[in-house]
């Protein structure tokens, strides 16, 4: 089964996190994120069905994260399964045409990060806004990459939303981590940092266009010209 771009997309993502970070490792047919001290980005992806033992007992001796994650795969879920692994969230993996598409403007409200004091924001915004720990130390090194670019939403004059876009190797790009204080949800800071990271990912030459979504939030992409192409499913031991 051919994973989707999108989901390719998302390990690509991934992996660039961890190499632009330092800890990024290969071994045992899979990849592993691994930072110190920190829950986030730490998973497995990449996995092979004849690697799922071996991980099983690198789990076990924690060596290992706990979290790993995959594009949709029966037989490779019903081996988990066996293995005593639970699925844990299963989110849609989108993507949208730019030639489909109307044009997008950026937004004045929204600014780009280059220094510590949006870094130190936009850590305290994400870390609210999806109930995870993130730390400085994964953040910055993102900064100096030319392949992302970083951004904060102000609603009267505080920081209240944040959103990256990354460039894959494909010439792709992808919305990450969209999100916003959770005193100024309802608001419509969330739909405008998409609109302005659209106009980015578009300023970028890209054709296509990928993100990962709860079915929840599904239906706003799907709204935008998003469509569907397989699920991400995440599980731990």
């Amino acid at each position: 089964m051919k994973t989707p771009l999108a989901i390719q997309h998302q390990f690509e993502f991934w992996t660039h996190i961890g190499q632009v970070g330092g800890y990024l490792y290969n071994n045992y047919g899979y990849t592993v994120l691994s930072p110190k001290n920190t829950t986030w980005p730490s998973k497995i992806f990449g996995i092979q069905k004849n690697h799922i033992a071996q991980l099983q007992l690198e789990i076990e001796s924690h060596h290992l994260p706990r979290s790993l994650a995959l594009s949709e795969n029966e037989m490779l879920e019903t081996l988990l399964h066996k293995q005593g692994f639970t699925r844990t969230s299963s989110v849609e993996a989108m993507t949208m045409e730019v030639k489909n598409q109307t044009h997008y403007t950026s937004l004045p409200e929204i600014e780009k990060i280059t220094d510590d004091i949006g870094i130190k924001a936009f850590v305290k915004i994400a870390s609210e806004a999806f109930g995870y720990t993130i730390y400085e130390s994964t953040i910055a090194p993102l900064v100096r990459s030319t392949n992302v670019q970083l951004f904060l939403g102000n609603y009267q004059n505080d920081y209240v939303s944040c959103g990256i876009v990354f460039k894959d190797s494909n010439g792709d790009s992808g919305l990450h981590m969209i999100g916003a204080k959770k005193e100024y949800r309802g608001l419509g800071l969330g739909k405008k940092m998409t609109q302005h990271l659209l106009h980015m990912a578009i300023s970028n030459s890209s054709e296509r266009i990928h993100l990962v979504a709860s079915k929840l939030g599904a239906s706003i992409y799907y709204k935008l010209g998003f469509q569907n192409r397989g699920y991400l499913k995440s599980y731990t031991f």
